[in-house]
């Protein structure tokens, strides 16, 4: 198809956790070799996976400023690099066109890629939440499809289960039953920040010590840099501080990312899972089970919201990207139910070795 030599999704040797999404000129989340410009969505380890190829040979790597924070919390020396351009609301010009950014609603920073060129508009979705949400019009759309089954659309109201989980951790602590909060990175600054700053409520005391790796804490001084003075001091996972702390059954709460694997020494610690499994459409937005309790915070759209956001958006194309979920060619056929005269495909159509 002739759209494809503008719009597309790109995969390299195979490997999902490298397909770039092709706008004209502009290649987000992965590597192509050769190419001048790429776009970092936002700071999740799938969408920066290639960021080490991309920094040894792109001229130019765009991103929204507390992405910027975040990738360079993660690894200091990328921050030295003179290819670095952060945008937020404003356009970046090249010799074929613009590039500009607008607001996701997916973690802190996340953003959708939005490209003009020779009187065509391109945009990427990234990980996104509808509807709270920027639009903007595009010709051609290229649509994350990591939520893309309609059975897993569990409803939820992420204010009121963020203050919910706080009430339970206070519930928790006052107990004397010490709480780990798992969840992905991004999540994890935004339930540190609700507990410290945005909560409505009373505060937990200072004397709870709250612990995180170190990278998150981090990456959470550095995307809330205007409001660190507001956070307690935060103790690093797995340092001589943290054993004290745990052999001395002091009250604390630990925030780890999915990938941690916990120590058995926490096997009787309350245990808060949070965004790490599906909700389906029947669930609650809190789950508990024997020893904890599952949080929906529905990073991702609703398959209703999924296609309202293809409305707003009305594009002539709309390619779904299935290098990051299975769900895309299911997804495809949704969006030409809903909207026969939008062309839709699922992309790449072959991906091998994974």
């Amino acid at each position: 198809m002739a759209d494809f030599d503008l719009i597309d999704v790109v995969c390299n040797g195979g490997k999902r956790q490298h397909c770039p999404i092709k706008l004209s000129s502009v290649y987000c989340d992965g590597f192509k070799s050769e190419s001048k410009i790429g776009v970092f969505s936002h700071f999740h380890s799938d969408h920066i996976s290639a960021i080490t190829e991309c920094i040894g040979e792109y001229d130019v790597l765009i991103t929204h400023p507390i992405t910027f924070e975040a990738i360079t919390a993660i690894k200091p020396g990328f921050k030295l690099r003179e290819q670095w351009v952060t945008l937020d609301g404003n356009k970046y010009k090249t010799n074929f066109g613009t590039v500009r950014l607008l607001k996701a609603n997916h973690i802190p920073g996340s953003s959708q890629v939005h490209v003009e060129t020779d009187g065509t508009s391109l945009l990427y979705s990234g990980d996104f939440n509808y509807p709270d949400i920027e639009i903007q019009h595009a010709d051609h759309l290229v649509l994350d499809a990591t939520h893309g089954d309609p059975s897993f659309d569990g409803k939820t109201d992420r204010k009121s289960v963020m203050n919910r989980m706080f009430e339970d951790v206070k519930e928790k602590i006052f107990s004397h039953k010490p709480v780990i909060i798992k969840s992905s990175s991004g999540t994890l600054q935004e339930l540190i920040r609700h507990f410290e700053v945005a909560y409505d409520g009373s505060k937990l005391s200072h004397d709870v010590q709250f612990v995180a790796d170190k990278k998150q804490k981090d990456i959470l001084l550095k995307i809330f840099k205007h409001e660190k003075n507001e956070f307690r001091d935060i103790v690093d996972y797995d340092s001589y501080e943290y054993w004290d702390l745990i052999s001395s059954n002091k009250p604390c709460v630990i925030f780890l990312t999915n990938d941690v694997i916990v120590d058995s020494s926490l096997a009787n610690y309350y245990r808060m899972l949070v965004d790490r499994y599906k909700f389906t459409e029947d669930n609650p937005a809190i789950i508990p089970f024997e020893g904890g309790c599952r949080y929906n915070l529905a990073s991702h759209a609703s398959i209703e919201n999924i296609l309202n956001y293809v409305g707003d958006v009305n594009p002539k194309t709309v390619v779904t990207d299935f290098s990051r979920s299975g769900y895309a060619p299911a997804l495809a056929k949704l969006i030409h139910l809903k909207y026969p005269e939008i062309n839709a495909y699922p992309r790449p159509a072959k991906i091998k070795n994974v």
